[in-house]
């Protein structure tokens, strides 16, 4: 394993820490989710969580959230690390997402058509994360550490959450993203095509 992709998944795992408020995360904690005899979230939560991340990142000419597993590993580490206060911010944020599709829809989030559910998560998605003021009591911001205060932290953390397990999955570091050992050939002029793919780098890209 070479240097860059062991301080990608380093860099990945502090970046999860943070987001489910766990102060550290083993490396089996990105493994492939195991047959478990009970999930954190009911069936019709953890359905709507599997919808939610559909949504957000679709199977188009490349797998989707479903293909890399996205919502049973965002589950496993609700059940194994995530704090108490995540549990309950990513559950309200659920219950607000699902509340918002019966009031336009007169139906559940996952019960939607793709089309709908697109239709019923974008304006939700601009309303949650509308900056807001902080709170009296929020941390300061720091070289490293600039907090992003929103109107729905909780749909925040989710979103961050499914993009950070998706593109580091393998599914999507193969098929959607270009993985390059380190070190590389010197290439000083590439030519970007309508085919072309981002690099998977030092960042969560």
């Amino acid at each position: 394993m070479d240097q860059q992709f062991t301080h990608n998944r380093r860099q990945l795992l502090a970046g999860i820490a943070a987001l489910i408020g766990a102060t550290a995360l083993p490396g089996e904690a990105l493994a492939a989710p195991k047959r478990r005899a009970r999930r954190f979230l009911a069936a019709p939560q953890f359905a709507l969580l599997g919808a939610v991340a559909d949504t957000i990142i679709p199977a188009t000419d490349t797998p989707g959230a479903i293909a890399a597993q996205v919502p049973a590993r965002l589950d496993g580490l609700l059940q194994g690390w995530a704090s108490a206060q995540t549990q309950s911010d990513v559950s309200g944020a659920l219950g607000r997402i699902d509340a918002a599709a019966r009031a336009q829809k007169q139906k559940g989030f996952a019960a939607l058509t793709p089309a709908e559910r697109a239709a019923v998560l974008r304006p939700h998605d601009v309303a949650a994360l509308k900056n807001v003021p902080p709170p009296a009591n929020a941390p300061k911001a720091m070289f490293f550490f600039q907090p992003n205060h929103v109107a729905d932290p909780g749909y925040l953390k989710i979103k961050d959450l499914v993009l950070h397990l998706y593109y580091f999955s393998e599914v999507a570091s193969a098929q959607e993203l270009i993985y390059e050992h380190v070190p590389g050939n010197f290439e000083p002029s590439v030519k970007l095509t309508s085919a072309s793919r981002p690099h998977l780098g030092t960042g969560l890209f």
